[in-house]
C-alpha cells in the first residue's frame, strides 16, 4: 500500500470539501464584481499634453494647483468607476457634446460650454493671462498703452503692427473677455500651437524669435534665469484679473449628479491647508492678498483659501 496516495474515501472527502468551499467562495468575488459593474461609469477626459502625464500621481500641494486638486477630486469620487482617457481639446468639446457621462477639469466657464455642459464651482484660481515678449529691439508704441502701463486692448497691438505675430494655444478658452479679443486678430497674426507639447513649445518658440508675443497664464511661462532678464509682460486692460477654473460635465442627469458631488468635496477641500499651499506656491504674498480681497469682494457666501486653516 502506497502511504502517500489517499484512499476512494478521502480523495472524495477532498473533493466535496474544496466544492464546498468554491461554493461559498464563488458569491463573494460575484459580490465584488458586481459591485464595480453597478458603479456607474465617467469617462474622465484629460488632455493629453506633457504637464499631464503623471496626473494620478501628483499628490502633493506643491506641484501643480490644477492637477493637485483634479486628482484630489477624482480619488474621493469612488461612487463611480471613473476611466481616464486621453484626448486632445479640440476632441473634449465633442466628447461632452455627444456623451452623457464625460467629465474634464481645470476649465474656463463661458458662455458657448455652458450652452452644453455643466460646471462645478471653482476647481482652482489663476493670475490673468498676460501678453509676453522677449528681447524686445525697441519699445512698443505708446498709443498701445492706458494711464496704469495697460495694453489697451489686444487686437490694436496688431493693427499698428501687422507684421508681428503671436502665439497661442489652440483649442483652448481665455475667457469670455480675451477670447472675443482674439476673435478680432487676423488670422495671418495669429500662430496656434497644439499637440502635447503646447505649453513648453509655445515659450520656447518666443525665446528663439519664431513669434513675437505669446499670450499665456503666468504659471506656465517659466523663464531661466538668463531669460528672466529679458522677457517684458503686459496686462490686458478690462481683462479679469484672475482666470477660474471648473470641473466640467455633460449636461445630463448624471453629469449634474457628479457636479454636485465634485461640489460637495471641493466645500470640504477649500478649509484645508493644502489648498491654500496649491495656490501660495504660484502667487507673491502681495498677490495672494490680493486675491483674498477679490474673493471676499465677489464670493463673500464661501471662503475659498484661507491661510488661517
Amino acid at each position: 500500500m502506497n502511504l502517500l496516495s489517499p484512499s476512494p474515501m478521502i480523495s472524495s472527502f477532498i473533493s466535496l470539501a474544496l466544492f464546498i468551499g468554491t461554493l461559498f467562495s464563488a458569491p463573494a468575488q460575484s459580490d465584488h464584481v458586481h459591485e464595480q459593474g453597478s458603479k456607474k461609469k465617467i469617462i474622465w477626459l484629460v488632455e493629453d499634453k506633457l504637464e499631464n502625464i503623471d496626473l494620478l500621481a501628483k499628490t502633493s500641494a506643491e506641484t501643480s494647483t490644477a492637477s493637485y486638486i483634479e486628482n484630489l477630486i477624482i480619488q474621493q469620487l469612488t461612487q463611480y468607476n471613473i476611466k481616464i482617457e486621453r484626448v486632445t481639446a479640440s476632441r473634449m468639446n465633442r466628447v461632452l457634446q455627444t456623451k452623457e457621462n464625460a467629465c474634464v477639469a481645470n476649465r474656463a466657464s463661458t458662455p458657448e460650454r455652458r450652452e452644453y455642459s455643466l460646471f462645478s464651482d471653482p476647481q482652482s484660481f489663476y493670475l490673468t493671462h498676460k501678453l509676453y515678449r522677449f528681447d524686445p529691439k525697441s519699445a512698443l508704441p505708446k498709443q498701445l498703452f492706458n494711464a496704469e502701463g495697460e495694453i489697451k486692448d489686444l487686437p490694436k497691438v496688431f493693427k499698428l503692427l501687422p507684421e508681428k505675430t503671436i502665439g497661442l494655444a489652440q483649442d483652448v478658452s481665455f475667457g469670455n473677455f480675451l477670447d472675443q479679443q482674439i476673435h478680432k486678430i487676423k488670422p495671418e497674426n495669429i500662430y496656434y500651437r497644439g499637440g502635447n507639447k503646447r505649453v513648453v513649445a509655445l515659450s520656447s518658440m518666443l525665446y528663439k524669435s519664431r513669434v513675437d508675443f505669446v499670450l499665456a497664464l503666468p504659471v506656465d511661462i517659466t523663464p531661466n534665469e538668463a531669460q528672466e532678464q529679458l522677457i517684458e509682460q503686459y496686462t490686458i486692460a478690462g481683462a479679469p484679473p484672475y482666470l477660474i477654473a471648473h470641473f466640467n460635465c455633460s449636461n445630463s442627469p448624471l453629469g449634474q449628479r457628479v457636479i454636485n458631488d465634485i461640489n460637495d468635496i471641493l466645500a470640504k477641500v477649500y478649509k484645508t491647508k493644502d489648498y491654500y499651499q496649491a495656490h501660495k506656491k504660484w502667487f507673491s504674498d502681495k498677490q495672494l492678498a490680493d486675491l483674498q480681497i477679490f474673493l471676499a469682494e465677489n464670493f463673500a457666501e464661501k471662503h475659498y483659501i484661507n491661510p488661517t486653516q
